[in-house]
């Protein structure tokens, strides 16, 4: 296995890499934390590494920052290196990112366990990684037969339910009052099944286009799916608040997809308020810009949040407002297609809110 150290000191540095390379692991040496860095940046990056406290460049504590801060795809155990024997000074590497200590001078015994345990955390970190992947790979292939047999279903059922009105037709001429109901059963159940497929053909779509990301008006496009809105049920009185200049990166389609399917579910949840509002803005959380729809519908129990976004489970006390079910859950899955996360904030009641990320690089 890989290791890195980062230590100024050579002849400390020539101590470590001889002890390390005895132990029998592939050493990678570097003086300075600006090295260092560069050399956990590049490909087949070490996945351990020492880190010397006090180094020129970035020192042990900030590298390890940058470290935690990056993302790499995989973790790196680090272990600090330190002579600092306070408590308070082990409490700022720990919180820097470093994973363990050990204090100079150096007692090899204790080094070598802590390597060991390191070694431990590393092979599980790419063991679980592996299932991931596995996992993920899966589910690739499940969504992808899923959605060809969905279409293959979808064009039978179509057939069928052509040839059931075919059916009602020749009979209604011929006065077959039982065939006509017969036939009138196939073509409603047709009808049905149909939807439902095309509902799941829906769902599974996200998943499985290329994004073509591009710089978009949020609020333009709020504006123009609000508009539609109001075509639908021109009696009733909302008030829109859309904030002005909402820019981000997004694959368009899928984008408007998400926003027609959070703006759709507020239209339907204020639908018995005379005083309807529904809202559309950005704001920051946790450091990261968040695009919101928030309501003063009816609100739901955050004590169900957890059902939300998935598919088919209306919340309880809704039902009468879900139609396909798979609203929320598809804005989920747009949303995760883009590196982002939805959630949801909400009291019954008093309405909701639900927030939106795209990925840091993607709200400009």
């Amino acid at each position: 296995m890989k290791i890195l150290i980062a230590e100024d000191e050579p002849a400390f540095r020539l101590l470590l890499e001889e002890t390390l390379a005895r132990w029998g692991y592939e050493v990678v040496v570097t003086k300075d934390g600006n090295e260092a860095w560069q050399a956990l940046r590049a490909e087949d990056a070490p996945r351990l590494a020492i880190l010397d406290w006090l180094m020129p460049g970035i020192n042990g504590p900030e590298l390890c920052r940058k470290i935690r801060k990056e993302a790499m795809g995989h973790y790196i155990y680090i272990i600090l290196l330190t002579s600092q024997q306070k408590d308070e000074d082990l409490v700022v590497g720990m919180e820097a990112g470093a994973d363990d200590y050990i204090t100079k001078p150096l007692k090899t015994d204790e080094l070598k366990v802590r390597l060991n345990a390191g070694r431990r955390i590393v092979e599980l970190q790419n063991e679980l990684a592996a299932h991931a992947a596995e996992l993920e790979a899966t589910n690739r292939d499940l969504e992808s037969f899923s959605y060809t047999v969905s279409n293959d279903l979808l064009k039978s059922l179509m057939s069928i339910g052509d040839n059931a009105r075919a059916i009602q037709d020749f009979s209604s001429k011929n006065v077959d009052e039982q065939c006509i109901n017969y036939a009138k059963r196939i073509y409603d159940k047709t009808r049905h099944l149909g939807k439902l497929i095309g509902i799941m053909h829906d769902f599974f779509r996200p998943m499985r286009i290329d994004l073509h990301l591009e710089a978009i008006d949020l609020s333009e496009m709020a504006g123009k799916i609000t508009e539609k809105l109001r075509i639908t049920k021109p009696e009733r009185r909302v008030t829109f608040r859309i904030a002005d200049g909402i820019k981000v990166n997004a694959d368009r389609n899928l984008l408007q997809l998400a926003l027609n399917n959070l703006l759709d579910n507020a239209w339907k949840h204020t639908d018995k308020r005379e005083d309807a509002v529904i809202e559309i803005g950005l704001t920051e959380v946790e450091g990261m810009p968040a695009c919101f729809v928030r309501d003063n519908g009816t609100g739901f129990d955050m004590a169900h949040a957890d059902r939300l976004f998935k598919p088919f489970r209306p919340l309880p006390g809704t039902e009468e407002l879900a139609t396909e079910g798979i609203g929320l859950a598809t804005v989920e899955r747009i949303i995760r297609r883009h590196g982002g996360k939805v959630w949801a904030e909400g009291e019954p009641g008093k309405g909701a809110t639900f927030y939106f990320t795209l990925g840091g690089e993607r709200t400009i």
